[in-house]
């Protein structure tokens, strides 16, 4: 290869790193912005989401209570059984008996008494998952290769400490694909041969193939987390949480007085 067309492929993996690099930046920040205000909306304002729901199932079993028509016991229930955290479809299906034998009490019905069913033990979190024996030598000779012990100097130790943190992870949870990607990556994202090496020119070309494929990834996983209903909440409020929370929840209370109007003049009636 010409030495003007070596140096037009380094610099191509240069501007690729670069805007790989901008990109990883965009992504994380994406990510920890959502995830910060989804946590923080379930904990402020889930209550008054649970508020509205109990408010509609209220209203709904007592307009069930006051006429006894089928389909408002039908209602009743599947409000119910959102305030319980249940599917409405499949609740509704369980309690078909209990909707029939209500149809023939209409005179005196009541909402339903709701069976609860006993949720599948979840998996112990303290129960730790054995590696596979792929995993193992995988794990091995990424550590051999990436170890932050293995150099002295502060920014590759710093690069080293952060690969090896996922590696980790991946190994703990057996995850063998992420393993293997994560070798793939580590030998593309290592400084590679020498300038003047015979082996430089096709490092390079592999370099820029998959810095191109990880920015096709990380625009999708964008993509995706852009997808998030709570994205569309954060670009509604120009991505100010505070402000959008703030508005949300002086909605919610709105609603929620709306709503418990509503009950008390059904009960006054």
């Amino acid at each position: 290869m010409s030495e003007p067309l070596f140096q037009s492929l380094e610099d191509a993996v240069v501007v690729s790193e670069t805007a790989l690099l901008d990109t990883q930046v965009a992504v994380e920040s994406l990510r920890a912005e959502l995830d910060q205000f989804t946590r923080l909306h379930q904990i402020q304002l889930g209550p008054l989401y649970g508020r509205l729901d109990e408010l509609d199932a209220l209203t709904a079993e007592t307009e069930a209570a006051m006429t006894g028509d089928p389909e408002a016991i039908r209602r009743a229930v599947e409000a119910r059984a959102r305030v319980d955290g249940e599917d409405p479809l499949l609740f509704a299906a369980a309690n078909a008996g209990l909707l029939e034998d209500d149809e023939e009490d209409a005179a005196q019905s009541e909402t339903p008494p709701r069976p609860r069913e006993e949720a599948a033990p979840a998996p112990d979190p303290d129960v730790p998952v054995r590696p596979s024996k792929t995993a193992q030598r995988l794990y091995r000779e990424l550590a051999r290769r990436s170890h932050p012990d293995l150099v002295q100097d502060p920014t590759e130790i710093a690069r080293r400490s952060a690969f090896i943190t996922r590696v980790n992870a991946a190994y703990e949870k057996d995850d063998l694909p992420g393993l293997q990607k994560l070798s793939e990556e580590w030998s593309l994202t290592s400084s590679g041969p020498g300038v003047d090496a015979p082996q430089r020119e096709m490092w390079l070309r592999n370099r820029l193939i998959w810095l191109r494929a990880k920015q096709a990834e990380l625009a999708l996983e964008r993509q995706t987390l852009m997808e998030n209903p709570m994205a569309d909440v954060l670009a509604a409020y120009q991505y100010d949480s505070l402000n959008a929370l703030r508005s949300i929840s002086e909605q919610l209370y709105t609603a929620i007085a709306e709503r418990e109007a509503l009950l008390n003049a059904l009960i006054g009636s």
